[in-house]
């Protein structure tokens, strides 16, 4: 393996190590404040907070032109400029483009709060949720043009610790509220949480001018123009995507009388993303922003994705493994034995993990290519299968049949992006890339397999060696690509010198 492919998966497991930890303190933050939210709201609460968050994802969708993630392009496009002024110019621009946005957004919520809180609760008693949300939108706006030029000039470490920061304090607020307001208290942790993160992506982005120019209408159209007109695109695939998750959980609410179902599900996705999110993270916060660098060369692209790809799946195998003896006591200990059916939708959810590892790279390949027509059709495509496949099989197998629905859908959703990737790009998998990913997806199948075929306790048994199988493996595969004896001494070298 030639130095410079070592170096770039070397570069890969740093960022995924250092937003791994950040993921750890995350989750051990949350596991202490989903608990009390959980005692103090109910399967009942979590229903309205997951209700409340598609409203406010919807809204988002509409008005926000998914900001966060171009502001992220174009802050690595500066950053890799050879123009020194670039950034600076950047960062003003996006500055001027998030109190456009925010003002938006509060508008809708305000002019349509009543519609709302019909469509969203069935009616009209929290219209002035929607009122309060209009400062939220305002608030987060702002936050994203900061958190923006963290991600884009790639500090992994700082943005790591404005993560951890901004969750730690969340927590701590979140619980006080809760246990005073309950119910109640939803809208003022939304309130609260984005006053916090905006406070620390101050603190963290202080070195950076963030302040606003004469507005010069012309100008900031010209400029802003073409990033706008890509997020435009870009949010009318997540209005899609939001009103697509938005019309499951209304079904699985079943006319409100199914507000557990709609809790049991709530719970498996915040288990499928947030906490077995690290390596997703990663993509987001450190592969975006490279992979946009070097989006004009397919061999570069090429090379960069399938490593990617390699790392993200020798990571997450392992974890999902781990994750089948784990999630029924992490389900327990992060909310209450009520949700224990959450497990059902987990026992395929957690498989469908690895297939993301996989797929999730492809689609960025469209993203930064800026090719607006494939990128719509992606992500319609991705959002129409979610809809049918989460509806018809849940109705046939009830919430065995949500995680089913996960699997297929990105099944049938990356066999689709492989092919646009490798007709348009000329995109493929090296073949050692394709032997390392049949292997893992092999492992993920003997561990549901084994779910499905044993009683308790020979499924530990059988999946604690699946495991020891799979980390083995997965060892053996890394120190293929990045020495890792030499890798180690390379880092304890590093921190005796500082």
């Amino acid at each position: 393996m030639n130095k410079k492919n070592n170096t770039s998966y070397r570069s890969i497991l740093k960022a995924t190590g250092v937003f791994g930890m950040m993921q750890v303190f995350r989750t051990l933050i949350s596991i202490i404040s989903s608990k009390f939210v959980a005692v103090y709201l109910g399967p009942v609460g979590l229903g309205l907070v997951s209700l409340l968050n598609n409203a406010v994802n919807i809204i988002t969708a509409i008005t926000n032109f998914e900001f966060l993630t171009i502001a992220t392009r174009e802050v690595a496009l500066a950053t890799n400029s050879d123009d020194n002024t670039a950034l600076n110019k950047t960062v003003v621009m996006l500055q001027k483009m998030a109190v456009f946005i925010s003002l938006f957004g509060a508008l809708i919520s305000l002019l349509f709060s009543k519609t709302l809180s019909n469509f969203t609760f069935g009616t009209p008693e929290k219209q002035y949720w929607f009122y309060l949300l209009s400062f939220y939108f305002i608030i987060t706006s702002l936050s994203n043009a900061r958190m923006a030029v963290l991600q884009g000039v790639n500090k992994i470490k700082t943005l790591a610790i404005c993560n951890i920061t901004a969750a730690f304090f969340i927590a701590i607020g979140t619980i006080i509220i809760y246990y005073f307001l309950r119910i109640e208290g939803i809208i003022w942790v939304m309130l609260y949480s984005s006053v916090v993160l905006f406070a620390v992506t101050i603190y963290f982005t202080r070195q950076y001018s963030f302040k606003i120019t004469p507005f010069k209408f012309k100008e900031f159209y010209a400029s802003s123009s073409p990033i706008f007109k890509l997020g435009f695109f870009m949010s009318i695939n997540l209005i899609l995507g939001q009103l697509g998750n938005f019309l499951i959980k209304l079904y699985l609410n079943a006319d409100g009388n199914s507000l557990q179902i709609l809790g049991y599900y709530e719970v498996s996705t915040v288990i499928l993303i947030n906490y077995l999110g690290l390596i997703f993270n990663a993509m987001s916060y450190d592969f975006f922003p490279k992979l946009s660098a070097i989006s004009m060369d397919n061999d570069k692209v090429k090379q960069l994705v399938n490593n990617q790809i390699e790392m993200a799946v020798i990571i997450v195998t392992p974890a999902i493994i781990l994750m089948y003896l784990l999630a029924p006591v992490i389900i327990k200990l992060l909310y209450t034995a009520e949700f224990s059916n959450s497990f059902l939708i987990l026992k395929l959810g957690l498989f469908s993990v690895i297939l993301k590892a996989i797929v999730f790279p492809l689609g960025y390949i469209i993203l930064v290519k800026g090719d607006r027509l494939l990128f719509f059709k992606q992500a319609l495509l991705g959002d129409i299968l979610n809809l049918i496949l989460s509806i018809v099989l849940y109705r046939y197998f009830g919430l065995l049949g949500l995680g089913l629905a996960t699997v297929f859908n990105l099944v049938f959703f990356g066999i689709y992006v492989y092919i646009v990737v490798n007709r348009h790009y000329d995109f493929h998998f090296f073949a050692t890339s394709k032997k390392l990913l049949i292997t893992n997806l092999l492992l993920g199948t003997f561990a549901v397999l084994i779910i499905y075929s044993f009683q308790s306790l020979y499924v530990y048994v059988f999946i604690s060696l699946l495991f020891i199988l799979s980390v083995l493996y997965s060892l053996k595969e890394l120190n293929h690509r990045i020495n890792l004896k030499e890798f180690l001494q390379e880092k304890i070298n590093r921190n005796e010198k500082e």
